[in-house]
């Protein structure tokens, strides 16, 4: 029987290198006193090859980044630095708030942070924060601010404002769109390194200076 091994050694060098020069910049600007610890792997899964330019990341509290990629997507690089980016910004927004996100405001704080830290840092836009515009955000944004900001938030299930591959009552990747537009917001009266210590009031005022004046 034959057999075919997809990661070559060249791939996957090339591939720690980028995520080493990645998180050695995030470490920079946001230090942690943990060791972070990598996991680094192949994957062959049609959303992140097709959606997500080759390359997908995961922050498990308190301290590990689990990244995938695909060399056979164009763009696989820019997406995987960005993901080392962004995972490194939630895994130092878990170190300052000492605890993982409990409620849904806060992890949308949480991705408002990351996805403005790994813009700052890298020329890739990734897909989901322009999925949807102000417009399509805005007709959510009451329904979320009234009923899904206070509600809990797990990290073993896909959040169904951010993920929602179903028939749910949100488009998929809308969190995510929303949070951008969230952190822009809140960027015209704070650093990102001020993010962790904000709170639900916060959120609520940068949606409705957003959505609903």
């Amino acid at each position: 029987m034959s057999h075919q091994i997809n990661l070559s050694t060249e791939e996957l060098g090339e591939a720690k290198e980028i995520v080493d020069i990645a998180l050695s910049e995030a470490e920079e600007k946001l230090p942690m006193e943990q060791e972070v610890v990598v996991e680094l792997g192949w994957t062959e899964n049609d959303f992140t090859i097709e959606e997500m330019n080759g390359a997908s990341g995961l922050a498990k509290y308190p301290n590990t980044i689990s990244l995938d990629f695909n060399t056979s997507a164009e763009n696989w690089r820019k997406s995987l630095r960005a993901s080392a980016l962004h995972e490194h910004a939630h895994t130092w927004d878990y170190e300052q708030r000492g605890q993982l996100w409990e409620k849904r405001w806060q992890y949308i704080l949480g991705e408002a942070l990351t996805q403005h830290f790994a813009d700052q840092n890298t020329e890739y836009e990734s897909p989901w924060r322009s999925k949807h515009s102000r417009d399509e955000v805005a007709d959510y944004w009451q329904q979320i601010r009234d009923e899904e900001l206070d509600q809990e938030h797990s990290q073993e299930q896909y959040d169904p404002i951010f993920i929602n591959k179903g028939e749910g009552e949100y488009p998929n990747w809308l969190g995510y769109s929303l949070a951008w537009q969230i952190g822009e917001q809140l960027l015209q009266d704070y650093n990102l390194e001020d993010f962790p210590e904000l709170e639900k009031q916060d959120v609520v005022k940068a949606g409705n200076k957003l959505y609903s004046e």
